[in-house]
């Protein structure tokens, strides 16, 4: 099913939903929020997006191992475009770890693929925002802070995943979650949405850090729908585990309006949307549970894109960390060909380069060259970011 986010709405809403609705304050009835969680293909269209304007903002999108084979297998399954594809200024990125390199691993996870992104180092696998010889290096949340920016990291596996963490934390090992958690909330990053709540309920430290931090911290669909500015920064760990489902609410799309409703400033912000589950699913083999994802980080994508549009100074990246399952199409694919049988690396990650599609302000220097390295993008969004505010 194809809708856009109004033909969405007009599915109408459960009578849970209609109380909790008209139980809001005024300010909240006024959110950006998308009006259901329903799970759909975003509407193909291709936005109109300014380009050259300064950098006042910065979307970044992953799509965890979301090679380029799975974009044209979600089209194909979809029947027309995904949104993404609609961006302008494309290229490929190569996505080699430290640890490919030096020889001890054929490819690289999403810890030092994300310090990658962020940072501009290389780093080994399972290493969080430190270079190859150990040392804390700069995240692009913290430089993000160094410029006035609010920061804002939403995602559907843990908060303190490796991709959400690559973005602001250090830690010598990814999975050191409540030692990461504990680093992610006293930088103070504005804005944290995904799932792991296990790590806040089991780690009196992380609920003193959060407390300490003045952090308002919220579990339910319900909290997240009423926040506004005046709750200053959130922490909103919506699962115990991993937000999985691609229906489980709130969706990466709510997620997604209301951080950008709360980051919105006049100086600007950073933030990474993660759609995370796309890769759990390839490594489980799992065609049809991965194309569920793509669908709803297209939707999400739709939301972002019109959003942009309206706010012109917002530069949206959106690429992935690595490639997952090693998937191949065949020649003219129908959507009866799109099933499990296209994996090809027993789940693991490859080194295959990704694509990396961008839109509106200063994006066409991003996309110069026919491949980069993910260390560029990091480079890239300083460079563009701090030029707009020489």
């Amino acid at each position: 099913m194809v809708c856009s986010f109004a033909a969405c709405a007009d599915n109408g809403r459960s009578t849970a939903d209609e109380t909790t609705a008209t139980a809001q304050t005024d300010t909240a009835q006024e959110s950006t929020a998308p009006e259901t969680d329903e799970l759909c293909w975003g509407e193909y269209k291709v936005y109109d997006l300014e380009e050259d304007v300064p950098v006042k903002n910065v979307i970044l999108m992953i799509g965890d191992g979301m090679g380029e084979n799975i974009i044209k297998a979600a089209e194909v399954v979809k029947g027309d475009s995904l949104l993404m594809s609609g961006l302008e200024n494309k290229t490929y990125v190569t996505t080699y770890s430290q640890s490919v390199t030096d020889g001890y691993a054929e490819f690289t996870d999403s810890a030092a693929s994300s310090t990658a992104i962020s940072t501009g180092y290389k780093t080994y696998n399972g290493s969080i925002g430190i270079d190859a010889d150990g040392n804390e290096v700069e995240t692009i949340c913290e430089f993000a802070m160094s410029q006035g920016m609010k920061t804002g990291l939403v995602d559907r596996h843990y908060v303190c995943h490796a991709t959400p963490a690559g973005m602001v934390a250090h830690n010598s090992s990814r999975e050191n979650y409540p030692q990461i958690l504990r680093g992610m909330v006293n930088a103070g990053v504005d804005v944290m949405f995904g799932g792991g709540r296990q790590f806040y309920t089991n780690s009196p430290k992380v609920q003193t850090a959060v407390e300490d931090n003045n952090y308002t911290f919220i579990t339910e669909e319900e909290e997240l729908l009423s926040l506004t500015a005046d709750d200053g920064k959130v922490l909103g760990m919506f699962a115990y585990d991993n937000m999985d489902d691609a229906e489980m609410t709130p969706s990466l799309t709510t997620m997604t309006a209301k951080a950008l409703e709360l980051l919105d400033n006049d100086d600007g912000f950073f933030m990474m949307v993660e759609a995370s589950n796309i890769d759990v699913f390839e490594a489980e083999l799992d065609m049809d549970s991965t194309i569920e994802q793509m669908e709803a980080f297209d939707n999400t994508i739709e939301y972002v894109l019109q959003w942009a549009e309206d706010n012109p100074g917002t530069l949206i990246i959106i690429t992935a960390d690595h490639e997952t399952g090693g998937v191949m199409l065949p020649d003219n694919p129908t959507v009866d060909d799109i099933n499990n049988d296209l994996f090809t690396s027993g789940g693991d990650h490859t080194n295959t380069n990704v694509l990396l599609m961008a839109g509106g302000a200063q994006s066409a220097g991003l996309c110069e060259e026919e491949l980069i390295d993910n260390t560029d993008i990091a480079d890239y969004m300083r460079e563009v970011i701090k030029a707009a505010r020489e």
